[in-house]
């Protein structure tokens, strides 16, 4: 918690000095693009965006689930976890860049335009000067554009991970019954969004679905590493 808080801190003053956003260069960017480095690996997971609702969000569910697991797997496992469950993520968004690439980039060719004449600023974001000599149509689908140069980042793929974790061993704890609705709710409300009639797919749900399924795999591994432990006990 504190590295993220940290990192969110560093990056405000960053931000505040040199009017530039430090999350530019430590946010993961899809592996097709010029500005993805395999650091972005290790620090994205501890970026946030400059709004505080982000890391606020994150934090708050962090603490309701993460000291769980800790709990039940100790401090190497829960370090690993963070990571592996991110990176699935990672991965997953990944896919969606390049889905969604492709998706773009056929709709900005139907419009008359090449896609890698499009200018883009420092933010990685099509240049205002582009996009105001484009007509109508065109701006509708060079707009889209900046969803395939962008960044992401965040430490929700642990954090689903986590919460996946807590649900699946306390789903009869009813002395734990508000924090697990709270779990639910987090699920039900990243599936609902991923849900929403999009040409494009939601990213970051699916993002969310790869923490998800790291979690998961370290429900099974609890799980056999408990009856290995019960069975070494008995012995």
């Amino acid at each position: 918690m504190l590295i993220n808080i940290g990192v969110y801190v560093i990056c405000s003053i960053y931000n505040l000095i040199t009017g530039y956003e430090l999350q530019y260069y430590i946010s993961a960017y899809p592996t097709y693009s010029e500005h993805f480095h395999f650091y972005q690996l290790f620090t994205f997971l501890f970026v946030h965006s400059t709004n505080p609702t982000h890391i606020v969000f994150n934090v708050f569910y962090l603490l309701l689930f993460a000291p769980f697991f800790e709990r039940k797997l100790g401090f190497r496992k829960f370090i690993i976890a963070y990571f592996v469950c991110a990176w699935i993520g990672f991965i997953f968004i990944n896919y969606s860049y390049y889905q969604n690439k492709e998706t773009v980039e056929k709709r900005i060719i139907a419009t008359g335009i090449n896609p890698k004449a499009i200018r883009l600023n420092d933010r990685h974001e099509v240049e205002d000067s582009f996009y105001a000599s484009l007509n109508e149509k065109q701006k509708i689908a060079v707009e889209e554009y900046n969803y395939v140069t962008s960044k992401t980042h965040g430490a929700s793929g642990a954090l689903f991970g986590f919460t996946v974790f807590y649900l699946f061993l306390n789903i009869l704890n009813y002395r734990k019954m508000i924090f697990i609705a709270l779990g639910f709710h987090l699920l039900y409300s990243n599936l609902e969004a991923f849900l929403e009639p999009s040409s494009l797919i939601n990213g970051s749900c699916l993002a969310h679905f790869g923490g998800m399924i790291g979690g998961f795999l370290f429900v099974c591994y609890y799980w056999f590493y408990q009856k290995k432990k019960t069975k070494m006990a008995v012995e």
